[in-house]
């Protein structure tokens, strides 16, 4: 989950000993102080072992359970030297899964609200027991930034479900992630556009999508700024907000999907995340990210270039109700004049 992560702890197997199990199908989960983690299966197998204790914090490297395979599996590194035996039989295979190190980009927290043009706090619209609570805590609640629908502000906005000491302790956590990966981004030469669009040609589905088909136009984008090793497909990193931070689950190939597939599919994610969850294949190859501000109405947004990113966007939007949207591009892989273009044609496409 960081370049520095050197731990994770088990808490939860899905499996035990003599189940089958098939090529996706969770295994186990692991905490880091960023999100939990669902490990899947790297293929179809039986379970032989659970070598991992729940609650104990295992070394990056370390077996959590043996599983047999059906099939080589290739995609993992199991240090094996011998070529494979050519046999027309399937060869199984003893593997020890673990978890992957994933260097996850971080994310900067949302920019704070900006006060609406009111003083009269009986304005603003919330819940009555959201009101209830800021009155009892002294919450001036034009300082909330609303969550509900229509921008209302709910209880878990003004605090009213109280977190947990292990919630604080990775939200802080979380936040010391945050301020090292802002440190790493100021070494990128970066430089940023943006463009006001009308409110009703934009949606965040939408945007994902387009914003792939515009990127599948440049493949010497798709790459990976971390050793220039091209990238299969076009990743799309959305940040959503988790009860631990944020979240950046990676969507794979957002336009070859039908917008209906590719809306069920965030929405099931966001749920995930929402409650500190993204299974392990959603935490690795995005190129680029975005990040939706509209429900904070922010009258400009400048996206942060993530270290291991090529491009960022950002979705905001002003009091008069018109989207704006942001690119930033690195200067390394794109001048200003391609940047100028990749922008032009995403809000062509929208």
């Amino acid at each position: 989950m960081s370049m520095t992560m050197e731990t994770g702890e088990l808490i939860l197997y899905h499996v035990k000993p003599g189940d089958r199990v098939k090529s996706g199908q969770v295994l186990f989960e692991v905490m880091t102080d960023k999100i939990d983690m669902e490990v899947e299966s790297p293929a179809d197998g039986v379970i032989e072992q659970l070598v991992g204790e729940i609650g104990v914090a295992i070394e990056i490297g370390k077996p959590v359970l043996i599983m047999q395979t059906d099939t080589e599996v290739m995609s993992f590194d199991f240090g094996g030297d011998e070529p494979l035996p050519e046999a027309p039989a399937p060869v199984v295979e003893t593997v020890a899964v673990q978890p992957a190190v994933i260097e996850a980009p971080v994310v900067a927290a949302p920019a704070p609200v900006a006060l609406p043009p009111m003083t009269n706090p009986q304005e603003i619209r919330a819940v009555p027991k959201a009101r209830a609570i800021a009155e009892d805590r002294g919450i001036d609640l034009r300082t909330v930034a609303p969550t509900g629908p229509d921008h209302t502000i709910t209880v878990e906005d003004v605090g009213g479900n109280r977190l947990s000491d292990d919630q604080i302790k990775r939200q802080v956590a979380n936040k010391a992630l945050i301020a090292k990966g802002l440190e790493m981004t100021r070494s990128i030469p970066q430089i940023s556009f943006s463009r006001n669009v009308k409110s009703g040609s934009v949606d965040l589905t939408s945007v994902i999508s387009n914003w792939a088909r515009v990127l599948r136009t440049r493949p010497d984008l798709n790459i990976s700024p971390k050793d220039g090793s091209a990238v299969s497909h076009v990743g799309v990193a959305v940040i959503i907000e988790s009860k631990y931070g944020s979240a950046l689950p990676v969507f794979k190939d957002p336009d070859l999907q039908t917008l209906s597939e590719l809306a069920d599919l965030f929405a099931s994610t966001a749920k995930s995340a929402h409650n500190g969850k993204v299974p392990l294949a959603m935490l690795s190859g995005a190129t680029t990210a975005i990040f939706d501000l509209t429900r904070y109405q922010m009258n400009s947004s400048v996206p942060v270039l993530f270290p291991n990113q090529v491009t960022s966007l950002t979705i905001g939007e002003n009091f008069s109700g018109e989207k704006i949207i942001s690119l930033t591009i690195d200067l390394r892989y794109l001048d200003f004049y391609d940047g100028a273009q990749l922008l032009d044609s995403l809000i062509s496409a929208l």
